[in-house]
């Protein structure tokens, strides 16, 4: 059985509402994607450096976020970092949307560099955040919760509509549909045509063999989340390709299961909002 993170808001009429993690509203680095619903995404979290949108991240805690340790290069300064939370629409964000810095970001010891394992990282706010229909945390698996090659997943982000290109105003968040792939079956496609890269065990695949719809640049470490009774888990988080949407290369994510362990010892005990 899944554990799930239970929040309480006391509003001023004293009522109380439940916030659980991994709810979200109506249910394409996207390529192939569509524009995301309002609402239905309200962990997404941008990532920007000198007000430029790097990266994706999720909520996943009042404090933090879990990202992609690429997203956090040694030369960048954690001062000029920026999260957006709770918009849709980066250009114009909208009422409720939060822009706050960030405090701390932790790479994983075991990342050394593009494609490699390891490619996760955490950052906490600069102040935690109260929980709103706009702003929710996605849950974290645990070992009771599995997700099975063929397993219909969304990946969502405002990366690259296709390799080269920007996402053009006013930068509406994106989302994709994609099927799990089985780590072998993925590995046995990027041996095609001579490729360096291996898949890890810390890495899932998500995407279609043929290409055209896949995750791009600007998508880095957002989440890659997956639904399991009626609550939406984080089951990765973008990581990596070669190229975007080409046949054979589907996406690669770092598998947020094999992180739980780390992620706990810096959030051991996920907060309500303050």
């Amino acid at each position: 059985v899944a554990s799930l993170l239970i929040l309480v808001l006391v509003i001023p009429s004293q009522k109380k509402i439940y916030w659980t993690c991994g709810q979200a509203g109506p249910q394409d680095r996207i390529v192939g994607g569509e524009d995301a619903p309002p609402g239905a995404w309200p962990w997404q979290v941008s990532l920007q450096y000198e007000n430029r949108h790097v990266c994706g991240a999720t909520l996943i805690d009042a404090e933090w976020v879990l990202s992609a340790a690429h997203c956090f290069p040694k030369n960048a300064e954690l001062s000029r970092y920026r999260a957006v939370l709770g918009a849709r629409q980066l250009s114009m964000p909208e009422p409720g949307a939060l822009r706050l810095p960030l405090s701390r970001a932790l790479g994983h010891p075991l990342y050394s560099g593009e494609g490699s394992s390891g490619d996760v990282a955490l950052a906490r706010l600069g102040r935690p955040v109260t929980f709103t229909p706009q702003v929710l945390p996605a849950c974290l698996p645990d070992a009771g919760v599995h997700f099975p090659a063929g397993t219909l997943c969304w990946v969502t982000g405002w990366g690259s509509p296709q390799e080269g290109d920007l996402l053009p105003a006013p930068m509406t968040l994106q989302q994709l549909r994609v099927p799990l792939i089985d780590p072998l079956a993925c590995d046995a496609l990027y041996r095609r045509r001579s490729s360096a890269r291996e898949i890890q065990d810390d890495m899932v695949c998500a995407g279609y063999a043929e290409g055209q719809r896949d995750a791009c640049q600007g998508d880095s470490g957002g989440p890659l989340v997956c639904q399991q009774a009626g609550l939406w888990f984080v089951a990765g988080v973008v990581s990596w390709g070669e190229g975007c949407a080409l046949p054979n290369r589907p996406g690669v994510y770092i598998r947020v299961g094999a992180y739980l362990d780390w992620i706990g010892r810096h959030v051991p005990n996920p907060r309500p909002p303050g």
